[in-house]
């Protein structure tokens, strides 16, 4: 009776977007949780695990020797009556509210995180997801597209890639953001390493652009903070003992360091977020293609 009702407020909520979930068939790699949401566990040679939902192709969970690098908020829904509040959440084709930018101006982040993506092909070790347009992303964006995305696991990294094809006859403009929330100790543990000193960045909590000083990022107070040209953080527990490195190989070239500091209910103390983002409207031309690659590689301190 429960799962009834979850699925039936799921339901609701997309109806009331004007849109509707595409069934996601059952198989024998697809799992559900207890709310009936479909995903996938991945497995590598060593057992690393990871999971990834269909709902926003969002990855949950990463996990090496027992040790988990990615979180969920304890605020987040897992029943489908909203998008996913944590692990490596999408934000597509807009980051942020209405950019200002012509054709982006929809909703918080885009619709990609809102959808149910198709499963393409899935192995022990690996996934491909793939998102078409539907009445309710027509109904913002009014683009022909198709949106893939690979998550594949091996013994030394989580690797991602995101590609998205334009298939219509005119160019397009697009932003994109993985919304990665990793998952640490305490905020007093924590440090990000990276190419931050000696670049300007937006603090958004102000609106000031600054020039960062600092040779690693710590977090002491709310922080919302777009570091552009800065796409190598390494997230730095000093309780885990762990550091969690992210690789952008292709296409994100910039940074979002976020932390809701103080806020008990989102669990502040238990991530930080230290997004790959493209944070400049990228055009795509029509018959092109745009790609985002990003790999986590955890390590010992």
């Amino acid at each position: 009776l429960e799962a009834s009702k979850k699925k039936a407020k799921r339901a609701s909520w997309i109806d009331s977007r004007g849109g509707a979930a595409p069934a996601v068939a059952d198989s024998p790699v697809t799992l559900r949780n207890d709310s009936g949401l479909s995903y996938v566990e991945l497995t590598s040679p060593n057992g690393s695990t990871s999971q990834i939902y269909t709902l926003g192709a969002c990855v949950t969970s990463y996990k090496t020797g027992d040790v988990e690098y990615l979180k969920v908020r304890p605020d987040a829904k897992m029943d489908g009556s909203k998008p996913i509040s944590g692990g490596l959440a999408f934000c597509w084709p807009q980051f942020g509210p209405d950019s200002g930018h012509e054709g982006l101006n929809m909703q918080q982040h885009g619709f990609a995180r809102n959808e149910d993506w198709a499963i393409e092909s899935v192995t022990e070790d690996e996934v491909v997801m793939s998102l078409s347009p539907s009445d309710y992303t027509k109904g913002m964006w009014d683009k022909e597209f198709k949106a893939e995305y690979t998550v594949k696991i091996t013994d030394d990294s989580l690797d991602t890639k995101f590609t998205v094809k334009n298939e219509g006859s005119e160019d397009f403009t697009h932003q994109a953001a993985l919304h990665s929330y990793f998952d640490i100790s305490s905020i007093s543990n924590l440090s990000i390493e990276g190419s931050f000193k000696g670049k300007e960045y937006l603090d958004k909590m102000s609106g000031e652009t600054k020039t960062e000083e600092r040779e690693s990022i710590t977090i002491t107070e709310e922080t919302d903070s777009v570091y552009k040209g800065v796409n190598d953080p390494s997230v730095v527990d000093s309780g885990k003992g762990k550091k969690i490195s992210v690789v952008d190989a292709k296409g994100w070239t910039d940074c979002v360091v976020w932390n809701p500091f103080g806020n008990e209910g989102m669990g502040y103390d238990g991530f930080v977020c230290a997004e790959s983002v493209a944070f400049d409207p990228v055009t795509v031309p029509a018959g092109g293609e745009w790609e985002g690659s990003m790999s986590l590689k955890a390590s010992d301190l």
